[in-house]
């Protein structure tokens, strides 16, 4: 048995009609974490001076938050059982049966209210031991792997630069994020990327700051864990704004989160969330864009700053270098359902034009998520491709026209879907693992 850490919040309750968390209830404090039990695992009571309640939540969950636009308020892929209430607090050891996910909620035998030691020595408090669970690979994804890896080899050269870029994982409790981690990492120790990107929106931005903290965390190291450089752009739901979320992150708390990691790899200014990475001996170079700004009346788009950083960076950029550029959103409102306008988007494109194509300069693509659907843009001097969401999501409305939805169905390889990006002197290669299609952008 293994004991894992548990971390609570003080004046925190879990409704008995939901399962949710409801706050400001001084005499009670629980988990904001849904935790894994297998079955055999245990709550133990240390303290008598306590009681304690158990939530379960099974793995089962309403297929709405695939087909239709909706999220789940406490990004929660589970279904919430209804056995807590106010008669069953305990003090003896809850054992689960079963494989559920789970809460817990405490209060005191006095009734009084609880404290900031509390919350800090809860593991004094109450243990949760837990039976050893290592992931065990689906046989579904077994054939996309091997298929994935003869493609990418068979179009690789020593001339090429090869990316895995996945693209709004929005990471939920019970959702596919594992099942995405192992597919990444099983490619790559059979043909390794260069470096992977992560193009935004890692988790769904609805939730406390500290727990947006925690699972976007997890998601970056465990694409850390690869052994390759991590680029990461933001996405709108990474400030934890979404749906009027109380605690947006700031600016300094983004950089903290998604881009220490990297910082001194990459070349950017002071703590921008913007960077680029060059590539001499390819001529190459990657930049990646800040593309969402939750305090502008025009969230969507690019600041002054990003614009004035961009012009100077191509301006002294060697001639022939070829660029490649990452972005969370399009620069286009035509490419975003979402959008009527996208601060200074065309601005930002006149400068590529312009600046991107001088002594022997190119812009060869503008690679960006957001849209939860595949297309490529031919309309400007270079194409602009967008990637399909990594969560398993179906519908097909409420998407930019003409782009393309692919069919997802939960414990398939259609669940699955990212790409391989092989950069090529002549063509980017986009190598699809799940569902959708390989796609080839020929560099002007």
């Amino acid at each position: 048995m293994k004991i894992v850490q548990l971390e609570v919040k003080a004046g925190t309750t879990i409704y008995a009609s939901t399962g949710m968390l409801g706050h400001g209830q001084s005499d009670r404090m629980s988990t904001l974490d849904y935790y894994k039990a297998l079955k055999g695992s245990r709550v133990t009571l240390l303290n008598y001076e306590y009681y304690f309640n158990i939530a379960t939540y099974a793995l089962e969950f309403d297929d709405k938050y695939i087909n239709t636009y909706a999220y789940h308020p406490e990004q929660s892929w589970t279904t919430y059982n209804h056995d807590l209430s106010g008669t069953t607090y305990r003090q003896n050891a809850y054992e689960f049966k079963g494989e559920v996910y789970f809460r817990i909620c405490l209060k005191r035998v006095d009734g009084g209210e609880f404290t900031k030691q509390e919350e800090e020595s809860i593991n004094e408090i109450i243990r949760f031991e837990t039976t050893i669970s290592e992931y065990v690979p689906k046989p579904y994804f077994t054939q996309e792997i091997d298929q994935t890896v003869s493609t990418i080899r068979e179009k690789r050269t020593v001339d090429s630069l090869v990316f895995g870029v996945v693209s709004d994982t929005h990471m939920t409790v019970n959702g596919t994020w594992e099942d995405t981690a192992h597919n990444i990492s099983s490619v790559h120790r059979q043909t390794p990327f260069d470096a992977i990107v992560h193009l935004g929106d890692l988790t769904d931005g609805m939730v406390p700051a500290v727990m947006t903290r925690r699972y976007a965390q997890k998601v970056l190291s465990d694409l850390q864990r690869n052994g390759v450089p991590l680029y990461v752009v933001l996405g709108n739901h990474d400030s934890n704004y979404f749906n009027g979320n109380p605690e947006p992150l700031t600016d300094e708390e983004q950089f903290e989160i998604y881009q220490l990691h990297n910082d001194g790899a990459v070349i950017r200014q002071d703590k921008k969330t913007y960077y680029y990475v060059d590539y001499p001996q390819l001529s190459l170079r990657c930049m990646f864009l800040t593309s969402f700004d939750y305090r502008e009346k025009v969230r969507y788009g690019f600041s002054d700053d990003l614009l004035n950083w961009v012009r100077e960076t191509l301006t002294v950029m060697p001639g022939g270098y070829r660029v490649v550029v990452f972005s969370h959103e399009a620069p286009l409102p035509e490419l975003d359902y979402w959008s009527d306008s996208i601060r200074n988007g065309e601005e930002l494109l006149n400068i590529f034009e312009h600046y991107g194509m001088q002594n022997g300069k190119r812009i060869i693509a503008f690679i960006h998520g957001h849209t939860h659907a595949d297309f490529i843009y031919t309309k400007r001097s270079f194409p602009i491709v967008s990637i399909g969401c990594a969560k398993c999501e179906f519908f097909t409305d409420k998407k930019p026209q003409g782009s393309v939805t692919q069919v997802r169905t939960m414990h398939t390889v259609t669940q699955e879907l990212w790409d391989t990006l092989i950069i090529n002197p002549d063509k980017i290669e986009f190598v699809r693992f799940g569902a959708g299609e390989d796609r080839t952008v020929v560099c002007r």
